[in-house]
């Protein structure tokens, strides 16, 4: 059986469970009632079927209940088993199964609550297909996913579900990622693009090798953060039990004091039901696991609700260059003529001189060329100085392309033009990147790494949320670096860093009291976002370390999600403090009207479990946030 398909399983079971147990528990009431309504049997006939759906709904909360005492902790449970002991004890039993049966309700509307937050869970695995397409002994047989193994040439079809994670090796296609990446247009995969399980192949057939099945997909392993953020605890959670420690006292006080008032042993049981603190307890879990699947819709995967409680705090935020602020590739930015050449036809010639070049330079400059559409002939000869530039012939023409250091071992003269041309691109942070046609220097390709132009408004958005400041950091040189942070608008940069030097400024700033965020690409900046108080990884899909590293994931490349993320924070936080206040005024009232004996035990605990299904509405609302712009 598959690993999606057990999640999918479980997820089935606990609903099924929630929905039975409540329904069982009425049941029995109704026996009870009629046992003794119609007098059918011994009294006894119906105190024992009233008590079976005490113990039937209430043997898990006894039994942790009992264990907390045995731990010396007072918690929710120990206040429930203490307060339907009592009940039992003075031989309401049917009220006690109704105190059991409404709480057994209110539990499963609050687990339905939560499930509608696991909601996109059950949705990314119903992306995952159950049988694939693979090529085996020279034949296509369908098989299921389960028996996929590493290596594995999958083929997948137009408009099928891609089964696996791994790397095209055949074929050409449009694949929609937004489950995964959260990007909104479809990525065109070529051999050598990598795919992940889940995202749908929308027009042309695609081969491809199996990198990662089962578990080990992009697609499980999101699920199963997911899941491990939901049952996290924040540490505002722990109000929750230090409340608890001083509450029940003082409630067990005020219960002797309504049966002295009173003369009534049921309004001391009354005091000890409606004090229940369930809603308190439910008050944060509740909006965090909420918060965390809102997030998730949205491509932001949370690890645990701490990270979630912190993001609001964060004042100062470290940023890698490449790949976050950038794009990390490089982009042909300017084309500079030294001769009055047009820039299409300087162009041309460097595309022609690098067709047959796998230098990320040259690449980039075919990429300049496909996007004008330029014809680009095979030239005649190639040949590559690594590192350094290339020579081709092309039409009885010789075409050199390369740093400026190249040109002048090849015999050419730089004038001060075009000394100065090279000089005013390095001021920007852009490599300059000669071409030659024969024996003259025509003109310079100006290439740098493309910033993200969502960058600004995702900065102008951090600093208003709260931060404080934020650096730049990048093992580029200073020139480049001073570059992109003119343009971006950051506090300050610091260039030419290793991996270690940039875990050291973590610390330092950490000592200084500051609250960093650490925001990367999760490779080589993987020893500061394990330090850092929260580590934000970039565009995580397939990469183990970012999801293993980072406390945040940023799905789908956009740097403005820490700015929803710092948002979603906030929003929780204040979620928490309404909820605690309503769990508060519930039990003040309630403990007000009890202890004069205005309230029943059954009229205490409805009263109780209403301020429970009040918290439970007010965090499942977090789940229908819009996000910052929607506010």
């Amino acid at each position: 059986m598959s690993d999606s398909h057990t999640i999918r399983s479980e997820m089935r079971r606990e609903i099924l469970v929630l929905a039975f147990a409540p329904a069982l528990i009425l049941a029995l009431i109704l026996v009870s009632w009629g046992l003794a309504h119609w007098h059918i049997g011994p009294g006894a006939l119906s105190a024992c079927v009233a008590l079976a759906a005490v113990l039937l709904g209430g043997t898990p909360r006894f039994m942790a209940g009992f264990k907390d005492v045995t731990r010396r902790r007072i918690t929710v449970n120990v206040f429930v088993t203490l307060a339907l002991a009592a009940t039992i004890a003075i031989g309401e039993f049917r009220p006690a199964a109704i105190i059991i049966l409404i709480m057994s309700v209110v539990g499963a509307l609050e687990s339905y609550a939560l499930d509608k937050t696991r909601r996109s869970i059950r949705g990314l695995l119903d992306l995952s297909p159950q049988t694939a397409t693979v090529r085996r002994k020279g034949e296509e047989v369908t098989v299921p996913v389960a028996e996929l193994q590493v290596g594995d040439q999958v083929v997948v079809r137009p408009g099928e579900r891609i089964p696996v994670d791994g790397t095209v090796v055949a074929g050409a296609s449009s694949v929609n990622q937004a489950p995964i990446t959260g990007e909104s247009m479809p990525v065109e995969k070529l051999p050598g693009s990598p795919v992940f399980s889940g995202t749908l192949n929308e027009s042309g057939r695609l081969e491809i090798k199996t990198e990662k099945v089962g578990e080990g997909t992009t697609l499980v392993r999101i699920v199963h953060l997911v899941q491990e953020a939901q049952g996290s605890r924040a540490p505002i959670q722990n109000l929750a039990d230090r409340f608890t420690t001083w509450f029940l006292p003082t409630v067990v006080v005020l219960a002797v004091v309504a049966f002295f008032v009173t003369g009534d042993v049921k309004a001391a049981v009354s005091v000890l039901l409606v004090a229940c603190p369930c809603a308190f307890a439910i008050a944060t879990p509740t909006a965090v696991t909420a918060g965390i699947s809102n997030m998730a819709k949205r491509a932001i995967l949370i690890k645990g609700g701490m990270f979630l409680e912190l993001g609001h705090k964060l004042d100062h935020l470290l940023v890698d260059k490449t790949g976050t602020f950038t794009f990390g590739r490089p982009k042909v930015m300017e084309i500079v003529s030294f001769n009055g050449r047009t820039t299409d036809d300087i162009l041309q010639l460097a595309c022609i001189a690098e067709k047959y070049s796998e230098h990320p330079l040259g690449r980039a400059i075919l990429a300049a060329g496909k996007e004008k559409e330029l014809s680009v002939p095979d030239p005649a000869h190639f040949t590559s100085a690594a590192g350094m530039g290339v020579e081709a012939a092309w039409g009885g023409v010789k075409i050199r392309v390369g740093k400026p250091s190249f040109l002048r071992d090849a015999g050419f003269s730089l004038t001060p033009q075009i000394e100065q041309a090279i000089a005013q691109q390095s001021e920007q942070g852009h490599t300059a990147v000669l071409v030659a046609r024969n024996d003259e220097l025509v003109g310079l390709l100006a290439i740098a790494d493309e910033i993200r132009p969502e960058i600004p408004a995702a900065i102008h958005a951090l600093k208003g949320l709260g931060v404080k400041r934020i650096t730049m950091l990048t093992g580029d040189n200073p020139k480049v670096a001073a570059a992109v942070a003119r343009a971006i608008g950051v506090d300050d940069f610091m260039a030419e860093l290793l991996p270690e030097q940039k875990q050291a400024f973590v610390r330092k700033c950490q000592a200084e009291g500051q609250v960093v965020g650490m925001i990367g690409d999760g490779v080589n900046d993987a020893p500061a976002l394990a330090l850092a108080d929260v580590g934000i990884a970039m565009g995580a899909a397939g990469t183990d370390v970012a999801i293993e590293t980072a406390d945040v994931t940023l799905m789908n490349d956009d740097i403005s999600g820490v700015a929803d993320f710092m948002w979603m924070s906030a929003k929780v936080l204040r979620r928490i403090k309404l909820n605690i206040f309503f769990s508060m005024i519930y039990n003040v009232i309630g403990l007000t009207l009890s202890v004069f004996g205005l309230m029943t035990p059954i009229i205490a605990v409805i009263f109780q479990e209403a301020g429970c299904v009040t918290v439970v509405i007010s965090s499942t609302l977090l789940l229908w946030s819009k996000g910052r712009q929607g506010e």
